[in-house]
């Protein structure tokens, strides 16, 4: 009972962190803050995860945990390697709209590296295109898509494909020139994969 009480504890504790992490920034946030959004004594930061920095580092390591528990689910499904990348895109934006992932975070450290993240972080952090990439290689092995013809080229399509993954999450439901009848999120991925790849099918 006591064990599972800790750990109810330090799941609230990172729920609160995040939150307001993800509304105010690190250095905006006290440890009393997150200790009363958590309902419970800030004074258990300390007793659970040693600092608020260690809780900062532990919920950037929940939430590429996500990321990675995606990959592995994925991986796991016998599906053509381009249906997997759309599927991968897919399941990225919708855990990014999930208002309770306060995904957010990471991009805000990809922008405007807070330096608070060990070596080991920082790195998964820096290598989220790296699944991506794998599955264009896979896609052209397949026979799914042509080589690229510039050099870098799978670096570009792979910058390009999460950079339209993290814009349609940042900008969430606001209008759009390229959007006029205002689709989903979700349905307007799917129209720009389908222009980004355009050039690359057999």
């Amino acid at each position: 009972m006591h064990r599972r009480n800790s750990e109810e504890t330090m799941q609230r504790l990172m729920d609160a962190g995040a939150e307001l992490f993800d509304k105010k920034g690190y250095h905006n946030v006290s440890i009393k803050e997150i200790g009363r959004l958590a309902g419970c004594n800030s004074a258990l930061i300390s007793y659970h995860f040693g600092s608020k920095q260690a809780l900062y580092q532990s919920i950037i390591d929940s939430q590429l945990e996500v990321l990675h528990r995606l990959e592995e689910a994925i991986e796991k499904e016998d599906k053509p390697p381009l249906q997997r990348l759309k599927q991968y895109l897919h399941a990225i934006l919708q855990s990014q709209l999930d208002p309770h992932q306060h995904m957010i975070i990471l991009y805000q450290e990809l922008l405007t590296p807070s330096g608070l993240l060990n070596d080991d972080s920082w790195q998964r952090l820096t290598r989220l295109g790296d699944y991506i990439q794998s599955l264009l290689v896979k896609a052209v092995e397949a026979g799914e898509l042509r080589t690229p013809q510039q050099d870098h080229g799978y670096e570009y399509v792979t910058f390009i494909l999460t950079a339209i993954t993290e814009m349609l999450f940042l900008i969430k439901d606001r209008p759009l020139s390229l959007n006029p009848e205002g689709h989903p999120a979700e349905q307007l991925l799917d129209k720009l994969i389908g222009f980004v790849l355009e050039p690359l099918k057999p």
